[in-house]
């Protein structure tokens, strides 16, 4: 199994092989997520409408099961 770090596009194509379209949003979603800026901490405002964002593409991707 690629790791998802190290070798992104090769882990979303492994999803894919495996039939896991579903946790492909959440897996392209969770590669632009904040990172801690130079005093170790995340920026609120951006790491609030990431994970916004993150529960509409889990919702959208499970609501589509359905």
């Amino acid at each position: 199994m690629p790791n998802p770090q190290q070798a992104p596009q090769e882990f979303e194509a492994y999803l894919k092989t495996l039939k896991l379209e579903i946790a492909i949003p959440a897996f392209l979603h969770n590669q632009d997520r904040p990172v801690p800026g130079p005093n170790g901490r995340l920026d609120e405002g951006r790491a609030q409408d990431w994970c916004e964002r993150m529960d509409t593409v889990l919702v959208s991707s499970i609501y589509h099961l359905f």
